[in-house]
């Protein structure tokens, strides 16, 4: 379950960064993507932890 929990982090986080290099910087959804990154950056680092 664990090794899933890190595929799904580190997809996730390719995705969302690819995201806010393609989306318009003044987007409404950038504030979301910025913290759902933060949320997944966490998550990364209890599953590492």
């Amino acid at each position: 379950m664990k090794i899933l929990n890190l595929i799904h982090v580190m997809v996730a986080q390719a995705f969302y960064s690819w995201a806010l290099r393609e989306i318009n910087p003044l987007h409404p959804d950038v504030p979301r993507i910025m913290l759902r990154r933060m949320e997944l950056a966490d998550k990364a680092n209890r599953v590492f932890g």
